[in-house]
């Protein structure tokens, strides 16, 4: 796919140990500070999470993994005690389950995909690029930092200055960070692989449908010839990047139907072997979302279905300008055609999924960076002007990123450590406590499925029923805000026979659940409560 110059130009590699920095910063942050805290590493690594909640991605990542290792790959929900069937496969947790059944640590299991995918990006941004640009080392190395590092600027100026409103500045927070393809690697490893998957899947079909083509990208594909095993590699690259991220699926979709209509459905018949892969797993999410209630609840559940116009012009408007610039007839070259469709179907897929729409923006960075270079090199300016540009539209929102997470790790979060009172009593209940499902405090609820494979009644935003509500509730009783008559029918009614009172919640129990309770343990400042009467959830060992 890449010409057959040097593998990497000396910026190339500085820009791949910079995204490898970068990738690995958190992770380093959180592993040293755990250390400091003499507290648990939880194996989250993420920012962002539903409900506001930091790293309750990661950790739903972690439960998916362990409940893969005890189930032969196959994942259920435990941020619920509703009943809940184990139907959802996924390669990467499927396989660090396997590992983690054969005794890797969870978190070394789940986070042994970062590096993979550091260098996944990396390789597919650098194929991408070269496809275009060939010997030209200035140009590569501009496309390749705007296809990994674009963060528009605007992200960090609003937000730092708190100009506008909160919710104008969090919208154009989600949208900087969607167009961030860099910061997948801060905890979703499946998304930085879906998203490195789409250039390999684009490059390998073209591969298949001309064998002949050169590095040249003035060079025209020849109807004749298709190869199989390339046009195979291709289907197989868009199956996995739709299987990591459904939205990438629905964006190769759109451009493989596109290619098909450009070429007056010459290569129809090849092209639809990629399309028809993509949506494969497609299909296997719509089968989840319409039966099975877990993926019916989450599925439906909307953080922003759509930003705001103003958003969208704020944000995407200059760099659109720069873009337009580069734009050029893409006659008869299919890579050319794809990389237009690529950012159609970036809008396509944006307005035409409602869940979580903004996520149709990640990936945009890569046909946009091929515009935006071309686009500069034809106004013919100065070099140190493009320079210039390039940190313009990277370097404050990587700061601003970096900023957050390091005030993020610098504490005592739950999400991330667990000090020894709530690991000791989480192990316990791992290995000690009768069958059943957990009741415990938010956020800490969160990290209970990850740390004793067990099911929790409300734990995450997407998968929890009425999250908000349930959190309310559960955060009344351990803050010992409820009557004792309210408390005991509100646990009954959970139907959890375990609760986990962590360090953070000082409030005792025993008393108003006396007529509940069958023992008490306590890990320091932690407690566990053994129900002796369990209500109608789940109520099997997990």
């Amino acid at each position: 796919m890449p010409d057959r110059g040097p593998r990497a130009s000396r910026a190339e590699i500085v820009l791949l140990a910079g995204l490898a920095a970068w990738g690995l910063f958190p992770l380093i942050l959180l592993l040293v500070h755990a250390a400091a805290l003499h507290a648990r590493f939880t194996g989250a690594d993420g920012l962002i999470g539903a409900d506001g909640v930091l790293g309750a991605d990661q950790l739903q990542y972690l439960a998916w993994t362990r409940d893969a290792g005890g189930h032969g790959g196959l994942i259920s929900d435990l941020f619920s005690l509703a009943p809940s069937a184990n139907v959802y496969l996924q390669p990467m947790f499927a396989i660090s389950g396997a590992l983690y059944r054969l005794g890797v640590s969870l978190p070394l299991a789940y986070l042994l995909w970062k590096p993979i995918a550091i260098m996944a990006m990396f390789v597919a941004a650098t194929a991408w690029v070269r496809r275009f640009f060939g010997p030209r080392l200035g140009q590569r190395a501009a496309a390749v930092a705007l296809s990994l590092f674009l963060y528009i600027p605007l992200t960090a100026l609003f937000s730092w200055t708190q100009l506008g409103s909160g919710s104008f500045r969090f919208e154009l927070y989600l949208l900087g960070s969607e167009l961030l393809a860099a910061g997948k690697l801060w905890g979703y490893a499946a998304s930085a692989l879906g998203l490195a998957l789409v250039p390999a899947a684009l490059l390998t079909v073209e591969r298949a449908l001309d064998p002949r083509r050169v590095a040249a990208p003035a060079r025209r594909i020849r109807p004749p010839g298709v190869q199989a095993g390339a046009l195979l590699l291709g289907a197989a690259a868009a199956l996995l990047a739709s299987w990591l991220h459904p939205w990438q699926g629905i964006t190769l979709i759109v451009i493989f139907a596109g290619l098909m209509v450009w070429s007056r459905l010459r290569h129809a018949i090849p092209l639809a072997v990629p399309a028809i892969a993509a949506a494969l797993p497609l299909a296997y999410y719509y089968l989840l979302s319409h039966h099975d209630a877990a993926w019916h609840l989450a599925s439906h559940y909307e953080v922003i279905p759509r930003l705001s116009a103003l958003v969208l012009i704020a944000g995407l408007g200059p760099p659109a300008v720069i873009a337009v610039v580069g734009l050029r007839r893409p006659g008869d070259v299919l890579i050319e055609q794809a990389l237009l469709l690529w950012v159609a179907g970036c809008f396509i897929t944006y307005f035409a999924n409602d869940a979580f729409a903004p996520h149709a923006f990640q990936g945009l960075s890569f046909p946009w960076a091929i515009l935006a270079v071309r686009g500069w090199s034809r106004l013919r300016l100065p070099a140190v002007l493009g320079v210039a540009a390039v940190a313009l539209v990277t370097i404050p929102g990587l700061v601003y990123d970096g900023r957050k997470v390091v005030r993020s790790t610098n504490g005592s979060t739950i999400q991330y450590y667990l000090p020894p009172g709530d690991a000791q009593a989480l192990d316990w209940v791992e290995r000690h406590a009768p069958p059943g499902g957990v009741l415990a405090p938010t956020p800490f609820a969160a990290v209970v499925p990850a740390q004793t494979g067990r099911a929790v009644w409300a734990g995450h935003g997407y998968w929890s029923q009425d999250y908000p509500v349930q959190a309310r509730q559960v955060d009344r009783l351990f803050g010992g805000r409820m009557a004792p008559a309210v408390a005991r029918r509100f646990v009954t009614g959970t139907g959890a026979s375990i609760l986990v009172s962590d360090c953070r919640h000082h409030a005792n129990l025993t008393r108003p659940l006396r007529p509940l309770l069958g023992s008490i343990h306590t890990f320091g400042c932690a407690r566990v409560y053994v129900l002796t009467r369990v209500g109608r959830g789940r109520s099997a060992s997990r």
